[in-house]
């Protein structure tokens, strides 16, 4: 399939959707030449009240965020302002007399079992490894699976091959590296020396072995003495308690504290955190049960007070959640899924008020879909409420995209394939990470901003301001007296307007997200 028929295809389907959702809409004209689209300019109902801005509003220019070196492809032409008198479908202001509060997240990713590996395209993998160490800070690795062998097949046998060749490849592209203390080798959980039954990795070792793990844990971190960060399993596997219907918390404890006690045994600064919990329930209440209740559920509160309060020590807390829980069987609209993104911001206020340790998003997800557009304004909505919320750290699970499955390639993922030749693009998901990264990173003053629309989220620094339009449609807005054209389902950066600036000419403000990323 050609790059000018897929950007087709989703303009077609995007036209189509919007059509359902407003009725009064008028159908935008696509054509494809040489693979640019070209709009007609409509009228759209009014989203929200009208707000009077200047009759002839500047646009506010705009810096790029990411170049996208196999995409040279320029954002399309916005429609232009409508005649006089102009209307803003929704108002920003921005105060910026004093910041209010200072960012403390930053961004990584978590390899899984294809990422950036040797024996890739070459041309891919380079490509990918230039994208990916531009885009994020932290980088984090299982010790077993995900992407490494069994580095422990029987007692006092190490193989670390795979692992070196995965810390190596993180420290290559300057990453802050992570260790996620995951999984374990069959000896340590009833199986037999020197052999890997993959389809245990999600056993826990016995308790008898807690010591043995323990050590394993104490020879990694004796290994990579520039990992500074581990986190002590991974979604409490294995530690199922089906007679009481929750996790086993006393047992994850008791394994957890002697881990700690040997990683830290090795240096005292080496900061190590848990439980790695599943936070269940989408929160929309929907059908009820806990499947839908809103976050957190008594059970999920039960296992972190146990685990806060008996565990040896800790430097951060480790978190697991999907926007739509597992075993949700409900269906959501694509607007119920862009509402339900605050639940991340729900949930980490509700851990604050138990513990000042910093909060890891060790998994996050939404839905995934076919429109690339949609994934990451989704994204985009959720690091947003995370780091509101006060969160540390996000890691985005499985970077590289796996081609020829769903979502063609990109399910959450940061650039294509890189087993594939011309893989290592980005996906627009990358440029919504690496405008954090670059813009709202930890130590960034941010300053209180207000929106006149629930669906339009804006983070602002003194410096730049992001606009996450969360409607399927094109948005104006107008921004401390200065017009910005926003795209459908999309995550714009600006330079922060100073008030009432609303002369000079500009330019439309590059689209993150909007339909600029083409399959090879």
């Amino acid at each position: 399939m050609q790059p000018t028929t897929i950007r087709l295809e989703n303009r077609l389907a995007r036209a189509l959707r919007r059509m359902l959702l407003f009725p009064g809409l008028v159908v935008v004209s696509l054509f494809a030449t040489g693979g640019t689209e070209h709009r007609t300019p409509v009228s759209a109902p009014p989203i929200l009240p009208l707000a009077q801005v200047p009759a002839t509003p500047s646009l506010a220019p705009v810096t790029p965020i990411a170049q996208v070196p196999a995409t040279p492809t320029t954002a399309p032409a916005l429609p232009t302002a409508s005649p006089t008198p102009a209307r803003a479908d929704a108002v920003v202001s921005i105060e910026l007399s004093a910041p209010y509060m200072t960012s403390q997240f930053d961004v990584g990713v978590t390899h899984m079992q294809y990422s950036l590996d040797p024996w890739g395209d070459p041309a891919s993998v380079t490509q990918a490894r230039s994208v990916l160490a531009n885009g994020v800070r932290y980088q984090n690795q299982h010790i077993m699976g995900f992407g490494a062998d069994n580095i422990n097949p029987s007692p006092g046998v190490y193989d670390w091959s795979t692992l070196d060749r995965r810390i190596d490849m993180i420290r290559s592209m300057g990453a802050v590296p992570v260790i996620t203390l995951c999984c374990a080798p069959d000896w340590m959980k009833g199986g037999a020396s020197g052999t890997t039954d993959w389809t245990q990795i999600e056993a826990a070792p016995l308790p008898e072995h807690y010591p043995d793990f323990a050590n394993l844990a104490r020879e990694v971190a004796l290994r990579y003495r520039d990992v500074r960060h581990y986190l002590v399993w991974n979604e409490m596997k294995g530690f199922w308690d089906p007679e009481r219907g929750n996790w086993d918390y006393v047992a994850y404890t008791t394994f957890y504290n002697v881990v700690y006690d040997a990683v830290k045994s090795v240096d005292p600064g080496i900061q190590v955190g848990g439980p790695y919990l599943v936070i269940e329930g989408t929160g929309s209440s929907r059908g009820g049960g806990w499947p839908t209740a809103s976050p957190m559920t008594p059970r999920n509160r039960e296992v972190l007070d146990h685990w806060l309060r008996n565990k040896r020590g800790a430097d951060f807390i480790v978190l697991d959640r999907a926007l739509v829980d597992f075993h949700d069987p409900n269906t959501y609209t694509e607007a119920e899924v862009l509402d339900l993104t605050s639940q991340f911001a729900r949930v980490a206020e509700q851990v604050r008020s138990m513990t000042p340790l910093p909060i890891w998003w060790a998994e996050d997800s939404v839905p995934a879909s076919d429109d690339w557009d949609f994934q990451a304004v989704a994204l985009g909505s959720m690091l947003y409420h995370e780091l509101l919320s006060g969160s540390a750290v996000s890691l985005r699970w499985q970077p590289q995209g796996v081609a020829g499955m769903a979502h063609r390639g990109n399910d959450q993922n940061l650039f294509s394939d890189t087993r594939q030749p011309g893989g290592g693009q980005p996906f627009p998901n990358y440029d919504v990470y690496k405008s954090f990264n670059d813009h709202f990173r930890r130590g960034t003053a941010l300053y209180r901003a207000t929106s006149g629309s629930p669906d339009l989220e804006v983070l602002a620094s003194a410096a730049q301001t992001m606009l996450i339009n969360k409607r399927p449609i094109e948005v104006r807005a107008v921004v401390n007296g200065t017009e910005v054209a926003l795209s459908g389902y999309s995550v714009t950066v600006v330079p922060t307007p100073r008030p009432a600036s609303t002369t000079g000419t500009g330019s439309s403000p590059v689209d993150l997200v909007q339909g600029l990323f083409s399959v090879p």
